[in-house]
């Protein structure tokens, strides 16, 4: 693929500073580039490397003082460098085509205009595969499942019986949606499996990480709304309703039944106990653990969950307990002195 920069300065409405003949043949970061490469300058941090780096040209917010490459200006290098990143993904990417002989379809299995099933792919009966749909190599497809158009999913996805996928979503490798809710209940010294006969719905355009795990309803559904997107090892748990355009990173923990708001973010590792709220717009810090409901906006971190600002202050202050400890024992050493002394006065 070969762009000039002219091109890309008029695919993210930026303007040129340099030669906007030049040919951009691939994309790399400002310390790797190569000639042929466009990068970016995300911050004044990155700024000295524009000097330096060997790039043909330079996403960048505003045009520093000295020799530098072909610049494109404009407002927000970091976005305008990801849709470059799209552009060159979207022309580049070879998805199968057609299906393969090794594929396994079942009874009553609606399919859609060029659609791909890879090889070894399993769909069971009485699903519908929404037209130009991807699916790779080792992919089972549950009894009654629904997947919308332009939907790819990657090796080894599993998607048991009754999930419903959206359309443009993506699945990446090892995604399992629809196996059982952790539901067991005490009898007699032992766990009696509670049965878990809901389902799961994937809205449009939501896009899920390799091995993730989203389980289906003890009874109505687990659902996440469209335009979400959900990392790596991410654990949902059974009815969790997840709002729109939310952003849940890598090894996020959600217990059953909670409910999340639209635009919410959750940082990696947090883990939320079960039955509680996370308001529209709440972002929550890596590693927190959520045992209470979170207003809608506002920003918590710590285990357990405070807000903020006051978690950073429980930090500042927590660096110098080694210090105070042993300013009050010598306190409280001086004090007995004091004590002692006033005894025998």
């Amino acid at each position: 693929m070969c762009m000039t920069v002219g091109d890309i300065a008029q695919l993210v409405g930026g303007t040129v500073a340099g030669d906007s003949s030049l040919p951009i043949t691939g994309v790399n970061g400002i310390k790797e580039a190569q000639a042929g490469d466009l990068t970016f300058v995300r911050s004044a941090r990155y700024l000295p490397l524009i000097f330096s780096t060997k790039a043909s040209a330079v996403l960048i917010a505003e045009q520093p003082e000295g020799k530098t490459p072909s610049l494109i200006l404009c407002s927000q290098p970091d976005l305008a460098f990801a849709q470059v990143l799209q552009c060159f993904s979207q022309r580049q990417t070879q998805h199968p085509s057609g299906i393969h002989p090794t594929a396994v379809i079942g009874e009553n299995v609606i399919l859609g205009q060029d659609v791909a099933l890879d090889a070894h792919v399993y769909i069971t009966s009485e699903c519908e595969i929404g037209a130009r749909t991807v699916i790779y190599p080792g992919v089972y497809i549950g009894r009654r499942v629904k997947i919308g158009e332009d939907t790819v999913i990657y090796p080894n996805v599993v998607l048991r019986e009754d999930t419903e996928i959206g359309s443009r979503c993506i699945l990446h490798a090892g995604a399992v949606l629809g196996s059982d809710g952790f539901g067991f209940a005490p009898l007699a010294g032992q766990w009696m499996k509670i049965p878990q006969i809901g389902r799961v719905v994937v809205e449009d355009d939501v896009e899920i990480g390799s091995n993730t795990t989203i389980d289906r309803a003890t009874f109505g559904v687990t659902r996440i709304r469209r335009g979400t997107k959900i990392d790596n090892l991410v654990q949902i748990g059974h009815n969790v309703e997840i709002g729109e355009h939310c952003a849940l990173a890598g090894m996020v923990g959600v217990s059953g039944s909670v409910m999340i708001g639209n635009h919410v973010q959750l940082g990696a590792g947090v883990g939320i106990a079960g039955h509680i709220d996370i308001g529209e717009k709440a972002r929550v810090g890596a590693r927190s653990g959520v045992h209470k409901s979170v207003a809608p906006g506002a920003i918590v971190s710590g285990y357990p969950a405070i807000e903020h600002e006051k978690f950073l202050r429980v930090v500042a202050v927590s660096r110098n307990l080694p210090e105070w400890t042993r300013r009050v024992r010598q306190l409280e050493r001086q004090v007995e002195a004091l004590e002692k002394q006033l005894l025998h006065e």
